[in-house]
């Protein structure tokens, strides 16, 4: 009986510390493309030409970093981001800006749907543009 109890306990121990560990996300390989968003570019409709952009996790490990390709027609831009102090461990997402040929890069906060607009990839023509919307930390 004490065998049996001892079992039940440590595996109830178990099932708990697996439980209860950190909700922390996988952190990227360096060098894999973390998330990808292509559109079709508004003022090349009949040469089928794409607006699309890979972001990638930084090549040298450090976390936090990206580096962001974008391609439009035969243009391309190459360029690095960084996300807010304390949250290094967010995942970078996409969603089309709301001007034409515009991609956003933000990310969501753990029990919170909201999305925050962090960094702004457009294209307009023979240029590619990127730069950061807004600020935050996380501390």
């Amino acid at each position: 009986m004490k065998k049996r109890s001892l079992v039940v306990i440590t595996s109830l121990a178990l099932f708990a510390a697996a439980c209860s560990g950190s909700k922390e996300t996988a952190k990227p390989k360096p060098g894999a493309v973390v998330t990808t968003a292509e559109m079709p570019v508004a003022e090349e409709a009949g040469n089928n030409a794409k607006f699309s952009i890979n972001v990638i996790a930084d090549s040298s490990g450090k976390q936090g970093v990206y580096t962001v390709a974008a391609n439009s027609g035969p243009y391309s831009l190459t360029s690095q981001f960084t996300m807010p102090k304390g949250g290094e461990d967010f995942e970078p997402l996409i969603k089309k800006g709301s001007v034409a040929n515009t991609f956003v890069i933000g990310f969501k906060v753990a029990d919170d749907t909201t999305f925050y607009d962090y960094f702004e990839v457009s294209s307009k023509r023979d240029t590619i543009r990127m730069k950061y919307l807004k600020a935050y930390s996380f501390q």
